[in-house]
């Protein structure tokens, strides 16, 4: 049996009189790269910020592991197994690879300010689990090698991926990926298309916003396409290549 790890059901969003989005409706499934694209001015963005909770829906579910979290504010949801990442790269320059990924951790750490403090039992155990994730979370994205760097020195692209650990740091459920791959050359892609395979098979879900074709044909099990706000497609990486309404909106006959 499927298991749906995120189920958005007739989502609209509003900015006065304009309608962003348009009675959304699709899952992301456990173990399964999702793949969201249509043309700029689409919707995409704005799917994103009402899903992560940066922007209130106007209307419509949202679910996460089958609880509704449309109310919900973001830390929340983060809190709840729902991160994502931006499509510019915020990173802290003086910080370590490693101590950039901690931060990541902080949304679900259990132990209170007073129990760090003291160093209580507990917060020692779970200083011992924190330290454990973010060595997963560097193997994960291939950052191992950079733990101790100044983030300030790494490159554009590792900078991006360190974002994406960032966000897997909390352990979440589901990760938005909105526009991973924008800056990166052709080798980087395809460091990125590999990280985001091994993120699913470890057991997060993906949601991926990405202009580049290729790496979507590649990585993404399903794919939702919007224009206008509104849903004009979903189904495998075959079948939106060949989707009439799809090439006529967005891929163009090339694709």
């Amino acid at each position: 049996m499927t298991t749906k790890v995120l189920e958005v059901k007739g989502l609209c969003k509003s900015f006065g009189g304009v309608r962003a989005l348009r009675d959304l409706s699709f899952t992301v499934n456990e173990n399964e790269v999702l793949g969201l694209i249509g043309p700029n001015g689409s919707g995409k963005s704005t799917t994103v910020n009402t899903l992560s909770g940066v922007l209130p829906p106007t209307a419509g579910e949202i679910r996460l592991g089958g609880h509704p979290v449309q109310n919900l504010p973001e830390w929340d949801r983060v809190a709840m197994g729902l991160t994502r990442t931006f499509q510019t790269a915020s990173v802290f320059p003086e910080f370590t690879v490693r101590e950039q990924v901690v931060l990541g951790c902080e949304a679900t750490r259990r132990s209170r300010p007073i129990a760090s403090a003291f160093r209580l039992k507990a917060d020692r155990a779970e200083e011992q689990e924190i330290a454990k994730r973010v060595d997963t979370v560097l193997e994960l994205t291939g950052l191992t090698a950079l733990a101790d760097a100044k983030v300030g020195v790494i490159s554009a692209a590792e900078q991006r991926f360190l974002m994406i650990a960032t966000a897997l740091a909390s352990g979440p459920k589901m990760i938005l990926l909105d526009e991973p791959a924008a800056g990166m050359i052709s080798h980087e892609r395809e460091t990125l298309t590999r990280m985001i395979r091994r993120i699913c098979d470890s057991g997060t879900s993906v949601l991926v916003i990405e202009h580049h074709m290729a790496l979507i044909m590649e990585v993404c099990d399903r794919i939702v396409v919007l224009n206008f706000g509104a849903q004009i497609a979903e189904g495998t990486p075959a079948e939106i290549r060949e989707n009439r309404a799809v090439i006529d909106a967005y891929l163009g006959e090339a694709a």
